[in-house]
């Protein structure tokens, strides 16, 4: 199990290092004509379609190029990120009596998670192509949707992070972990030293 987690934390920490290069690239223009740079929270959490559309509109090419691909990347993250936190759920589901079933389903809502981050990322894509503001608002609304509940289920199963790291504590941890843990480490390590370098 913890093979798996490795994999898939190293995919998810090395695609989160290409999209942060990536959104060093992020600014567009305003109707003003002023240059703005923003985050790709910002398109998550626009106040308004309008909002979202404009900054769209404002992309210069680079900017369009990098959002792009970042947009992209993302479904690579997802593949790391999802089941990374899937792993850690299951894992501490394992080393619990009562909890068992509530972590294998908070395991299991990352499938959904998942789901809603792709037709979340679909949305921004269609949006790139043609940014403008759709006759009706459901679009909108079910854009908003996917991005809270995405955030909600992942901070849901975020639960087995600091319940893993009890198990730690106590030594409930099988010694081959170790092996596992350094890696992740040193993976960490290595990627701050690029974030540093970029």
């Amino acid at each position: 199990m913890m093979l798996y987690f490795m994999l898939s934390f190293t995919l998810m920490l090395f695609t989160a290092l290409w999209m942060l290069l990536l959104g060093k690239k992020f600014s567009y223009r305003d109707a003003a004509g002023v240059e703005i740079p923003f985050s790709i929270l910002d398109l998550q959490f626009p106040s308004s379609e309008q909002e979202l559309c404009n900054i769209m509109k404002g992309l210069s090419p680079v900017a369009r190029k990098a959002l792009r691909a970042h947009l992209w990347v993302d479904f690579l993250f997802m593949a790391g990120f999802y089941p990374s936190i899937a792993i850690l759920c299951i894992i501490v589901g394992y080393k619990t009596d009562v909890g068992q079933y509530f972590f294998w389903l908070l395991a299991a809502l990352q499938l959904a998670a998942w789901l809603f981050d792709i037709l979340e990322n679909g949305y921004c894509l269609r949006k790139l192509r043609k940014p403008v503001v759709a006759p009706t608002n459901n679009a909108f609304r079910s854009y908003s949707f996917f991005v809270y509940a995405k955030f909600a289920l992942c901070l849901a199963g975020g639960l087995s992070v600091p319940a893993l790291f009890y198990c730690w504590i106590t030594g409930d941890f099988e010694t081959g972990s170790l092996l596992y843990g350094g890696i992740i480490v040193a993976e960490i390590l290595i990627a701050l030293w690029i974030k540093a370098k970029a």
